[in-house]
This record gives structure tokens, C-alpha cells and sequence, in this order.
């Protein structure tokens, strides 16, 4: 199938007689030619500074959720970037066998298919086609060693900036996954004059377990130190985000490109005992399930900027889809968040999340329901009876 044409294109061949009419929708698209999707690795929504962050962490972010659409109460699948990746690009969640030894499942095929060009700019670990998550993009960058490398997010967006310059004639869907502000934290925009306790400028790996141990209690100024490092992680990638907006705007795309950005999962940075630092995937807490979710369509404007009623990962492709207005996928769990955004609705949707097993470490399977009111967690016993099953409820309006 031929691309669909953009809207210069349609101003340009528009019929003379016929320019009066069409004057106002090519000066305002109905819909966005393009889409770029940011994922920010393990970036818990109060990251931001939209979000209630006190430190001015997020310029840029802030702004683009001024001028277009930021959801409050987002829920990942899973808190750690596999399946959660899984479930962002496919719009399902992964036990609905969406993922059996590599994503078979994903919503850039009906992209792709329908012909916009898509590519991925990517720094490897689990977002990987080892697990087929190149699936549906005709350019799928993985960047060697992209985990733990302080330059590995310039390098990220360079590239996608680069494949920009050379492909922003076509209507594309890019998708830009970058590990800032995963651990290792090392942005130290904020540490000046803190007490770093038994930890070094930065913090590292063996650190981080280090922590671990109960026996050694981590301080409160430990936890702010690490806090500190960790906001300078957002702070990081927020600057990249402003430099791809700059680039969108010199090639002119910034008027027809959809962006959205987000995050696969948040962080645990010390939240609850026992105290864990700079983790994540262990458990189903709100500190690693709420993520931040910011839209902007630069075609429209939503009576709704800021919505209230809890959304999904899993509702993000749906979204783009319907916004791009590329076909559906039949059977998806996810749902277009449109009418959230025309105000058509204001229900919570119900959110399932998950800590399926781990390839690489051991790790208690545990399942969440989240109504917005109401959490449960569900930890199944071990079939031996060698451990209980564990059941928490929360009151989220009570005691969140």
C-alpha cells in the first residue's frame, strides 16, 4: 500500500477554485502525518516536575504537556522492561500470548502495513530483536552496550535525529527507547553539597546492592543523595527530548508530528522497608507502576489537558493508531485514549499488572488489579507450600 499523502502535499495539488475551502485545513490537519513515540527507561512519573516533582527536572517535558495532553495516573504492565515493552508496542498484555520466546504480536505492523515508514533507535538489553521487538520497523537500531554508558542517550537521539533528516519526506512512526535515568545513576546536576554517606559521586551497580544489606541501614541522606543523582538521570533525558523538538521544528515535521513520551515502568529510590535503591521488577508498588504519560498533537486541540481517570501502557499504541488514523487491531485490550482526551469519557479504566518470571533472576510471580480507587496485589503461594499465598488491598484514596 502507497503512503498516504501529507497535508502539504494535499495544499500543493489542491484545485485552484477549490483553495478558499480547503485554505483553513491545510493551514490545521485534522490529524498528524507522523508519530514519534519516547520511551525514558525507568522513569517513575514524579520524575517530572509536571508530575510534582520539586526540582525543575522536566523544562521541556512540562511545556509540551502545557500545550498538549498530560494523563495523571498511568499504569505500566510490568515493572520490569521486557514485558512491559511487550505490552507498550503490542497493545495487549503479555499473558494474553502476545510473547512466547519473542513478541508476535505488535501494533507497528498495522503501521508499517499501511505505509508509514517506521524505525526504532534503541539501546539494546531487553529492548532487543533477540525478543522480537523489532517487530513491524523496517529500521531497528539497536545501540551495543547502550545499558550504563553516560553518552548512550546522546548517541540514541543523534541517530534518530540523523534518520529524520533523510526519511521526514514520508509519514513515519519512530520510536526512540533510551536507559536514562537507569542505573547507573551518574548525572550529577543536582548533587552539590550533599552528604553522600558510604556512596560514591555516583552510584553504581555494586553499590546499589550493596544497599541491600539490612544490616546496614540506608540513611536519609543516603536516600536524598541517590534522589538527587536520579533527577539529574530525568533532567538528562528531558534536554535530549528538547533537541529532537528543536530538530522536528528545522525540518519543518513539528507541525505534523505526533509525540508522545513515556516510560516502560518507574523506580524503586527507597519508597518503603525494607529499603531498596535503584530497582525495580521485584515487586508492584505504585512508585514502580505509575509512569508519566505526555501527548502532543500539533493538529488539535482536547477540550481535556489534563486527564484525571487512570490509563494504560498498554491503551499508548491504540492512541497513536487512532490519532494517525491507521486500521486497529481486533481483540486488543488497549483502547484509544481519544475520547479521555474530547472529554466523551472520564471513567477509570481497570489496569492489570504483572511480575511475570525473570530470565536472569529469580523473582515471586505477583499480579495487580488497579480500579484508580482500589489496588489488589496477589502474590500465589509456592506449590510446595513452601511459601503462603499473600494478598494486599488498598484503599488508594485513603492511604495511596
Amino acid at each position: 500500500m502507497t503512503a498516504r499523502p501529507g497535508p502539504r502535499l494535499l495544499c500543493a495539488v489542491a484545485w485552484p477554485l477549490a483553495a478558499s475551502l480547503l485554505l483553513s485545513a491545510c493551514a490545521a490537519p485534522q490529524s498528524p502525518r507522523n508519530a514519534i513515540l519516547i520511551v525514558l527507561d525507568t522513569l517513575r512519573a514524579d520524575g517530572l516536575s509536571a508530575y510534582g516533582n520539586p526540582r525543575e527536572t522536566t523544562p521541556v517535558l512540562d511545556e509540551l504537556a502545557r500545550r498538549g495532553v498530560l494523563f495523571e495516573s498511568a499504569v505500566a504492565n510490568a515493572t520490569w522492561t521486557l514485558p512491559a515493552m511487550a505490552g507498550l508496542l503490542s497493545g495487549r498484555y503479555p499473558t494474553a500470548q502476545v510473547f512466547d520466546r519473542g513478541l508476535h504480536v505488535s501494533l507497528v505492523e498495522n503501521l508499517r502495513d499501511a505505509g508509514w515508514s517506521t524505525a526504532a533507535f534503541v539501546e539494546g538489553g531487553f529492548v532487543s530483536e533477540m525478543f522480537g521487538l523489532d517487530r513491524g520497523f523496517e529500521r531497528f537500531r539497536e545501540q551495543a552496550g547502550g545499558v550504563g554508558r553516560i553518552e548512550g542517550i546522546e548517541q540514541t537521539f543523534r541517530e534518530a535525529r540523523a534518520w529524520l533528516e533523510e526519511n521526514g519526506d514520508r509519514p513515519f512512526f519512530l520510536l526512540i527507547h533510551t536507559y536514562e535515568p537507569h542505573l547507573p545513576y551518574r548525572r550529577r546536576t543536582y548533587t552539590e553539597g550533599f552528604d553522600r554517606g558510604r556512596f560514591g559521586p555516583t552510584l553504581e551497580l555494586p553499590e546499589a546492592m550493596a544497599a541491600l544489606d539490612p544490616t546496614v541501614p540506608v540513611t536519609p541522606q543516603e536516600l536524598a543523595f541517590v534522589r538527587a543523582l536520579y533527577d539529574g538521570g530525568a533532567r538528562a533525558s528531558d534536554e535530549q527530548v528538547g533537541v529532537l523538538l528543536a530538530s522536528l521544528a528545522e525540518l519543518e515535521l513539528a507541525d505534523e508530528t505526533l509525540v508522545v513520551v513515556t516510560s516502560d515502568h518507574g523506580e524503586d529510590l527507597g519508597d518503603r522497608l525494607p529499603v531498596r535503591l535503584a530497582s525495580h521488577g521485584h515487586a508492584l508498588y505504585d512508585e514502580q507502576l505509575l509512569v508519566p504519560l505526555v501527548l502532543y498533537d500539533p493538529t488539535r486541540e482536547f477540550p481535556v489537558r489534563r486527564v484525571t481517570a487512570q490509563v494504560r501502557s498498554v491503551d499508548v499504541m491504540p492512541t497513536i493508531l487512532d490519532l494517525l488514523g491507521a486500521p486497529a487491531i481486533a481483540g486488543r485490550y488497549g483502547r484509544s485514549l481519544l475520547p479521555l482526551m474530547t472529554g466523551e469519557e472520564s471513567a477509570d479504566r481497570l489496569a492489570w499488572a504483572e511480575v511475570p518470571r525473570h530470565p536472569f533472576r529469580p523473582a515471586k510471580l505477583r499480579f495487580a488489579a488497579r480500579t484508580g480507587k482500589h489496588k489488589v496485589i496477589l502474590t500465589p503461594g509456592a506449590p510446595d507450600g513452601s511459601r503462603r499465598r499473600k494478598v494486599e488491598l488498598y484503599d488508594l484514596e485513603a492511604d495511596p
